[in-house]
C-alpha cells in the first residue's frame, strides 16, 4: 500500500502525542508503509480546531483540491458527549461539500480519559507497577488530567505535562480489544480508521 497523506485538526498537545501515534499504529498494522502527518492546528481548544477545519474544507473546495487521503478531527466530549460532537463536525464537513474522507475522534469526556483507559499499558509504559483502576465515567472539568497526573506521581516522578508527554508511548502500548470493550467512543474511532485503511484504494467520500 502507498504512503498516505493525514492532515489532524485537534484541540491540544494531548491529543496530538496520542491520537497521531494510534493512527500510525493502525496504519502500520494494515500494512501501510509510511504515513505522512500534518498537523493543521493543535492549540486553543475545539472552537480553534473547528475554524481551522471550515477555512481549510473553504480553499480545498474553491480550490478543487485534495492534499491529503484523511482528515481525523479530535474533539473532546466536554459533557456534550459523542454523538452531538460528531454531528456538529459531519455537519461542517457536509454543508462545505469536500469530497474525501473525514475521521471524527472524540474522547468522552476528555483525551486523559483515554490516556487512562488501559491500565496495564500504562504500567508498561512506566516501568513500573502503578496500582489503580480505570476511573468511572464522570464528567467533570480536569477529573481526568488530575488523576493521570496522581497515577504517574505515585511512581515517583513530577511529569511536567502533567503526563501527556507520555502519550505516543501509551498509544503504542495500549489493548485495542480491551480498551474497545470499555470506551465506546474510543470503539467508534477505531473502527472508522480500520475501515479507512481498509478502503483506502477506493474513492469514497464519508464523515466517521
Amino acid at each position: 500500500m502507498d504512503d498516505i497523506c493525514i492532515a489532524y485538526f485537534l484541540e491540544d498537545i494531548g491529543q496530538e502525542l496520542f491520537i497521531t501515534a494510534l493512527v500510525e499504529r493502525i496504519a502500520k498494522d494494515a500494512g501501510v508503509q509510511r504515513v505522512r502527518s500534518q498537523v493543521l492546528n493543535a492549540t486553543r481548544g475545539g472552537g480553534a480546531a473547528l475554524a481551522a477545519l471550515k477555512r481549510f474544507l473553504h480553499d480545498a473546495v474553491r480550490e478543487q483540491r485534495h492534499p491529503y487521503r484523511l482528515l481525523v478531527v479530535a474533539i473532546d466530549g466536554n459533557c456534550k458527549g459523542y454523538r452531538e460532537r460528531r454531528r456538529s463536525i459531519c455537519s461542517i464537513v457536509e454543508r462545505s461539500g469536500y469530497q474525501g474522507e473525514v475521521i471524527c475522534a472524540i474522547p468522552d469526556p476528555h483525551i486523559e480519559r483515554w490516556y487512562l483507559a488501559d491500565p496495564e499499558a500504562l504500567r508498561q509504559v512506566l516501568g513500573c507497577k502503578v496500582d489503580f483502576e480505570v476511573p468511572a465515567y464522570k464528567c467533570e472539568r480536569d477529573r481526568y488530567k488530575q488523576i493521570l497526573r496522581q497515577v504517574i506521581q505515585k511512581t515517583g516522578v513530577i511529569p511536567p505535562l502533567g503526563g501527556i508527554e507520555y502519550g505516543d508511548d501509551i498509544a503504542h502500548a495500549l489493548n485495542f480489544y480491551h480498551v474497545c470493550k470499555t470506551d465506546q467512543a474510543f470503539k467508534h474511532f477505531m473502527d472508522a480508521l480500520k475501515g479507512f485503511f481498509q478502503r483506502s484504494g477506493q474513492s469514497e467520500t464519508n464523515c466517521h
